[in-house]
C-alpha cells in the first residue's frame, strides 16, 4: 500500500495536479434568490400581484410542533429578558426586592388576580423546563417518529398546566413577619 493509495481522492487531486496548487476546487453550487436571479423588477411585480415578498407565518397552516418550538424560544427570551430587567432594578434602584414585594402586596389585590400571575409565571418556568428536556431527547434522537413528537408535544403541555395549578393551588400568602422568620 502506497501513500498516495490512503490520501481522500481530493487531496490526490491537489497533489498530482501541479497546475492546481494555489487554487481550490469549486465543489459546491451556489444559487441564488429570485431577487438576484430577475433583479428588483421581480420585487415589483410580486407586490402588484399581492402576493407576499417573503414566506409568512400566516400562510402556514398552525401546527403544534412549530408552536411549542416557538412558545419554547418566547418563554426563554421572556424569562431571560425579567431576569435581566430584575437584576439591573435591584440593582441599581432605590428599592430592595422584599420592599418591591411589600409593595405588590400593599395593593392588596384579590387572590384571582394573584392566582393568575402566578400561574402565568410557574406555567413560563414549568413549560421551558419540560420542553428543554423534551429537545434534549431529540438531540439524543429519542422519540423522532412523528407520531411520539406529537405525544411528547402534548405530554409537555398537558404536565406543565397540571404541574403549575398544583404550585399556585399550593402557594398561600404569608405575612411579612412569616416570611422574616422563614428566610431570615
Amino acid at each position: 500500500m502506497t501513500v498516495v493509495s490512503t490520501i481522500p481522492s481530493i487531496l490526490k487531486l491537489r497533489i498530482l495536479l501541479p497546475s492546481k496548487c494555489g487554487r481550490s476546487l469549486r465543489l459546491t453550487h451556489t444559487t441564488k434568490t429570485p431577487v438576484q436571479q430577475f433583479g428588483f423588477e421581480y420585487l415589483k411585480q410580486q407586490t402588484a400581484l399581492g402576493r407576499p415578498i417573503s414566506p409568512h407565518l400566516n400562510i402556514y397552516k398552525p401546527q403544534l410542533t412549530w408552536i411549542i418550538s416557538g412558545g419554547h424560544r418566547i418563554s426563554g427570551c421572556i424569562m431571560s429578558g425579567t431576569l435581566l430587567i430584575g437584576v439591573l432594578a435591584f440593582s441599581f434602584g432605590p428599592f430592595s426586592y422584599s420592599s418591591f414585594i411589600e409593595r405588590i402586596r400593599s395593593w392588596n389585590l384579590p387572590w384571582p388576580i394573584t392566582a393568575t400571575f402566578k400561574f402565568i409565571i410557574a406555567w413560563t418556568i414549568v413549560f421551558h423546563s419540560l420542553n428543554g428536556i423534551r429537545f434534549m431527547g431529540f438531540d439524543l434522537a429519542k422519540g423522532m417518529e412523528l407520531r411520539q413528537i406529537y405525544m411528547s408535544g402534548y405530554l409537555v403541555l398537558g404536565l406543565s398546566t397540571l404541574i403549575t395549578l398544583l404550585i399556585v393551588a399550593n402557594s398561600k400568602r404569608i405575612s411579612a413577619e412569616e416570611m422574616k422568620e422563614m428566610y431570615l
